[in-house]
């Protein structure tokens, strides 16, 4: 399968739950766009990883870091690989120094953990067709019709309608929450 560059954008609070960030990644040669839902501690240490943040004591992906670099191992790519019932699946793949043939290892990882070692180590992040198919959201949601809106998983529909409300885009912010609504009952 074809590999898809992606991006990270941004880490936002949900107001609908609390505790609750969505990690958003953006397909870089198109548009579209997933949002993973994560916790607060994943939140945080993912925005400090992308600001460069030097905080006193170690994160744990900084001890990740320092162990892998200590025994030869590197972490080549992340995928995003699946996505099931609004729950992403993602593997880190590693490669290990001197191993015969440097030896490839796939990781499976919560995808929250994956990006974060994709941010601390620099190696990019991917996913595949079918993932941003089942889950991406595109830039042109405001056109969707109903029809279209009940393809997007619940999860995003909450999201669009947050930023709908912040744009003060009200006939579709209607549209979304009449149709989170269908679902929620």
């Amino acid at each position: 399968m074809k590999k898809i560059p992606l991006s990270v954008v941004a880490v936002t609070p949900l107001h609908y739950y609390a505790d609750t960030y969505s990690l958003v990644l953006e397909e870089q040669d198109g548009g579209r766009r997933l949002a993973v839902t994560i916790g607060k501690s994943e939140a945080q240490s993912i925005a400090v990883l992308l600001d460069g943040i030097k905080i006193a004591r170690p994160l744990v992906y900084d001890f990740i870091y320092r162990f892998a670099n200590s025994y030869k191992i590197v972490v080549e790519e992340v995928i995003i690989a699946n996505v099931e019932k609004e729950i992403y699946y993602s593997e880190v793949v590693c490669r290990i120094k001197g191993a015969p043939d440097d030896e490839i290892v796939r990781l499976d990882s919560r995808t929250s953990d994956a990006v974060a070692l994709a941010i601390k180590f620099g190696c990019p992040i991917y996913t595949y067709e079918v993932v941003l198919a089942a889950a991406g959201v595109g830039s042109n949601v405001s056109s969707k019709t109903d029809n279209d809106l009940a393809s997007i998983n619940l999860q995003r529909l909450k999201i669009l309608l947050e930023k709908a409300i912040k744009r003060e885009d009200y006939e579709l912010a209607t549209k979304l929450r009449d149709e989170i609504r269908s679902r929620e009952t």
